[in-house]
This record gives C-alpha cells, structure tokens and sequence, in this order.
C-alpha cells in the first residue's frame, strides 16, 4: 500500500513510521501473538492438538509430568480429562518456573508431525478461531496488517519474531503478508523420519533468545521493533530507528518502554482485518 492508514495509532507513532519508512528500506521485526494479531495463535494450535487427542506423540509421556504413573500411556485416558490435566500441569509449570519454562515445556505436545502435518493443523486451526467479533477469537491488528504492506511497498525486509512454534506460525504468515522463511521461532529438532522432536534448538526465541536468533538468524538488528511484553523487551532494546510497545494495559511494561525511549502504543481498537 503506498500510504499507511492512521486507525489507531497514536499521533506522534504514526508519524514517525511515515517518516522513517519512506526514507529508505530497513529491517522490521514483529512479534506475533497480541502485536500482529488479537490473542495467542500458540495455544490455539496447542488446544487443537489436545483436542484432537495428542495422536501425533509417542504413548509414554511421563517424563513431562509430576504424575509419572497416569501418563505412561496417555492413550488410556479419555481426551477431555487428558486435556484437563495438561493444562493443570501447564499452569503448575508456569506459577512455579515462570514463563520461559512454561512455555518449553508445552513442546512435548508439538512432537510428532512432519511439516505438511504441522501447516495443516496450524491452518485448521486458525479457520477455527478466526473470529473477529469474539473476545477470544484470533485475527491481525488491522493497523499491523496495513504497516507491513506499507513496509512491503517501500522495499523493507519483514520477519516475525515469535516465542510460539516456528512452523506453526509459518503456516499462515501469508495472511500478513510475510515469507515463511521469515518466520524465527521455537524450533524443534526433526527426526530420520521427518518429525519433529520435543526437543528444542537454541536460543530459543524468549526474552534474550530473541535477541540472539536475529544475531544467528538474520545477522543485524531490526531498524524498526514491534512487541508486546518484557519478552519482546529486549528485542525492543535492540532497534536502531524505532521501537514500539503494544501496551495491552500493562502499566510496569509501559513504564519500562518509556524510560528506555521505547514509543507506547495503547492496545489498537479499531476494527480488526477479516481473512
């Protein structure tokens, strides 16, 4: 798009991307769930394995749980009380361990698939919960859509930056749009068989991991930052030109984006993109 619409966007933020941008092609990276899209497309997909019943993962799941002797064979146990249970053990993970762990923890779920197997759950996924008129329901911030085509049109390189499953995400980028080959997440490791481990490859992409897989990945750090939250924090830090904290009524985040220079855009309210 050759102009970028105002919508939401705080007067001296939107007038500072229509100055930077135009200017010159640079590097933007994005974080994904609750800054280019409304909610967390990450547990979706996760609740849509569970669902399903976890029929991609090996029987044995007791080295992920406390409960060693119920998850010997979850295939015995019915799948909504399965589901009951990982969730309880999900936030027992991230009340006692904190976020990070929390979140390398639910990688277990994630095993199992090849490629092809992991785009289609994502994209069923996302059929499922893009629904724009729900309070749950995941769909991009129009005003984040419209950047990325105003990017594209100026020539700027575009990744996405995320804490949630690199193929995952991958698996609908095109919706944005941004090449699945600029997509930097959590990585597993893949098998002979061309399945994915629990295992995961570093840095993994939260907090300080985010920083180091641009480092690996990309080689510079972004022109141009978008997060919202002390994940994306450091990321946000590593902007040459701008970056931009999407303040989803967190007063302490906030609070450190402006004392670090970083600009503060309250969470977008205009209406969101239908795909």
């Amino acid at each position: 798009m050759t102009n970028l619409t105002k919508n939401s966007w705080t007067d001296e933020i939107f007038d500072r991307l229509t100055t930077i941008i135009p200017k010159a092609p640079g590097l933007a990276c994005f974080d994904f769930d609750n800054t280019l899209i409304r909610n967390d497309f990450g547990e979706k997909i996760m609740e849509e394995l569970l669902h399903d019943g976890l029929i991609y993962v090996q029987k044995d799941l007791s080295d992920f749980f406390r409960d060693k002797e119920t998850w010997k064979d979850h295939t015995k146990l019915e799948t909504t009380e399965k589901e009951r249970l990982i969730w309880e053990e999900y936030s027992y993970q991230l009340k006692e361990y904190g976020i990070e762990t929390g979140y390398r923890w639910t990688s277990f779920i994630f095993q199992g698939m090849n490629q092809n197997e992991y785009y289609e759950v994502s994209r069923r996924t996302w059929e499922r919960v893009n629904i724009p008129n729900s309070d749950s329901g995941v769909f991009p911030q129009v005003e984040m859509k419209d950047l990325i085509g105003y990017l594209n049109y100026h020539h700027w390189t575009v990744y996405i930056v995320t804490a949630s499953p690199e193929p995952g995400i991958a698996a609908v980028s095109h919706f944005f749009p941004v090449e699945e080959s600029k997509v930097i997440g959590m990585r597993q490791e893949l098998g002979e068989d061309g399945k994915y481990s629990h295992k995961l490859i570093e840095p993994y992409t939260y907090g300080d991991g985010k920083v180091k897989a641009i480092e690996e990945r990309i080689g510079v750090y972004p022109d141009l930052a978008f997060g919202d939250s002390f994940n994306d924090y450091p990321m946000l830090c590593r902007a040459k030109q701008m970056a931009v904290g999407i303040n989803r009524d967190n007063p302490e985040f906030a609070k450190a984006c402006s004392e670090k220079g970083i600009y503060v855009q309250p969470y977008f309210t205009f209406p969101p993109v239908f795909t």
